[in-house]
């Protein structure tokens, strides 16, 4: 890989990891991308904040990548730290029996995160006020999310500037479905 191309995967995956809307990556990518360094081009190395941000350089394509899965894993460990097996999700909704739950999952008013064979379920979907169970109006959301199930998760718990840095999750327990519905429309089509 060039030093170009490193630098770019580099500024990506930080633009990816930086708490910045879509419009505001996009413009950060176009403004470092008309200043970085030129195929073939004698550079220096990056000095200052920008160091410090982008950190060391990876000693290889391979290593980059290696780094860029790293990070992945451990976010989906980290978002699969609070989850429950079907046994207690049968026993939280008192669904009757293990299919219940299964075929609530494949119904989409359920969120599960296949994990090693097994299914999990985040905790903070539930509620015992809830219809069915679950959180008023995450059966919408889940059905208007075209991504995985576990892009799904990330999405419904990171803050976004959109909602004033709350959270999804946090609009839906303050019954504000529609807004989150017209954003959960966008995941997946450049705007999550």
């Amino acid at each position: 890989m060039t030093p170009q191309a490193e630098f770019q995967a580099a500024v990506l995956d930080q633009l990816r990891r930086a708490p910045l809307d879509p419009p505001a990556q996009a413009a950060l990518l176009q403004a470092l991308t008309s200043v970085a360094p030129r195929e073939g081009a004698v550079t220096a190395k990056a000095d200052g904040p920008l160091a410090e941000w982008l950190g060391e350089p990876p000693a290889n394509a391979a290593q980059l990548e290696f780094e860029a899965l790293r990070r992945s894993f451990a976010l989906r460990h980290q978002l699969l730290a609070s989850t429950i097996g079907t046994a207690e999700v049968n026993e939280l909704l008192a669904a009757g029996s293990r299919q219940t739950v299964h075929d609530r999952l494949r119904a989409g008013t359920l969120l599960g995160i296949l994990d090693q064979g097994k299914w999990r379920f985040p905790l903070w979907q539930f509620d015992a006020d809830g219809p069915n169970g679950v959180i008023d109006g995450l059966a919408q959301v889940l059905q208007a999310l075209q991504v995985s199930n576990l892009a799904k998760a990330r999405w419904l718990q990171k803050p976004h500037p959109v909602f004033g840095g709350s959270t999804p999750l946090d609009l839906l327990r303050h019954g504000r479905l529609e807004d989150v519905l017209a954003e959960a429309g966008q995941v997946g089509r450049g705007q999550d």
